[in-house]
């Protein structure tokens, strides 16, 4: 038996723990929503991303749904995990934003250098080519509040929901 898993991507500064705190409030029961940073110990993603499938089989055979934020495939790689096969479909969506919108959010955490931003800006317009290949859904947040971007996010997962 399988179950369905919900991932919301992205790279950093793209708005993923802005939104995980909203949509978590809004899912309603049923869905478990996580922030897949909250549990990294020592550095170690794929560790954490390892831990966060065996919490979503533990959610799926108690009968809810567990909705995932985070930095996938890199530095989660959730297709190496012990429990992936336990899951199906995987439906993704992407959170992504301008380049300058990226850098401005990451320069206001101040721990970020400009190698690592510039990195990131990279990295991340690889990702949203990735996802427009594949036609996968992509949420902009350059330009929308928090909360819309929320409402998104929910109205995605409630209409790829089984019933």
């Amino acid at each position: 038996m399988t179950f369905p898993l919900y991932i919301v991507a992205g790279t950093s500064g793209s708005g993923k723990s802005t939104a995980v705190k909203i949509v978590r409030k809004i899912m309603g029961t049923g869905f478990n929503v996580y922030d897949m940073d909250t549990i990294i110990v020592d550095g170690n993603f794929q560790t954490a991303c390892q831990q966060w499938l065996r919490i979503a089989y533990a959610n799926s055979i108690s009968g809810n749904t567990t909705i995932l934020f985070g930095a996938v495939p890199y530095p989660y790689d959730v297709n190496i995990c012990d429990h992936f096969h336990f899951f199906h479909p995987i439906h993704y969506l992407l959170l992504h934003c301008s380049s300058v919108c990226r850098t401005e959010r990451l320069q206001i955490r101040g721990n970020w250098t400009k190698q690592g931003i510039a990195g990131t800006n990279l990295y991340a317009d690889q990702l949203y080519n990735n996802y427009i290949s594949a036609n996968l859904p992509i949420i902009d947040t350059t330009n929308i509040p928090p909360a819309q971007v929320a409402n998104q996010i929910k109205e995605w997962v409630l209409t790829k929901k089984i019933p």
